[in-house]
């Protein structure tokens, strides 16, 4: 029997585009590709999410990456609000849920400026009933002491739990776990898939 849903955040939750963010402020094709490869596709990007570095200091080791273009790099950084969008089917969704009696968890490797700057966009937790971002302990998906911790925390029978997540690896690690993890590919199969838990 599930009785419980947990919710990665980013692309199942609320849509998460830097790239669409940077052409917004109008960078070039080179500039979104230099950019995008010193700041969103490196390594360092999963240390923003562990919540170990300051900002500053997050910053620094981007801009090494491409010393010319710090202005653009504190810029797309500054602008993380515009990088996050909720999307419409999310708190219909929850209010859904829970009126079945489910508990709502999340679980997002989520760096602690950006949940500051992403808070409107994150306003559907109020529906839940509690979560982990990554940087509040300094682990991120797919370790699987963060999902450990989540079970540990809220009391979660895992065996009647289902994670959703966009990253295959994030949702192969729920199953290592003991979870039910579905990688999450869209809402409408995601719904017909958890309905079909549900059913059983």
């Amino acid at each position: 029997m599930i009785t419980t849903v947990i919710f990665d955040i980013g692309n199942v939750l609320a849509a998460y585009d830097w790239e669409d963010a940077l052409k917004r402020l109008g960078y070039s094709e080179e500039t979104r590709e230099i950019i995008g490869n010193a700041v969103f596709r490196s390594a360092d990007w999963n240390e923003m999410d562990r919540g170990v570095l300051t900002l500053e200091e997050l910053l620094q080791r981007f801009i090494k990456r491409a010393p010319e273009y710090e202005k653009e790099i504190r810029q797309a950084i500054y602008n993380y609000k515009d990088m996050a969008q909720q999307y419409d089917y999310t708190k219909p969704w929850l209010k859904e849920l829970k009126e079945k009696g489910l508990r709502l968890y999340y679980l997002s490797n989520y760096g602690e400026f950006g949940v500051q700057e992403t808070l409107e966009a994150l306003d559907f937790r109020e529906l839940m009933d509690g979560g982990i971002f990554s940087y509040e302990v300094k682990m991120i998906k797919p370790s699987r002491w963060i999902f450990e911790e989540l079970l540990y925390r809220y009391g979660i029978n895992r065996e009647e739990a289902v994670f959703f997540d966009d990253n295959a690896a994030n949702a192969e690690a729920a199953c290592q776990v003991g979870l039910h993890g579905i990688q999450f590919t869209g809402y409408e199969d995601a719904r017909q898939k958890l309905e079909s838990l549900l059913a059983r």
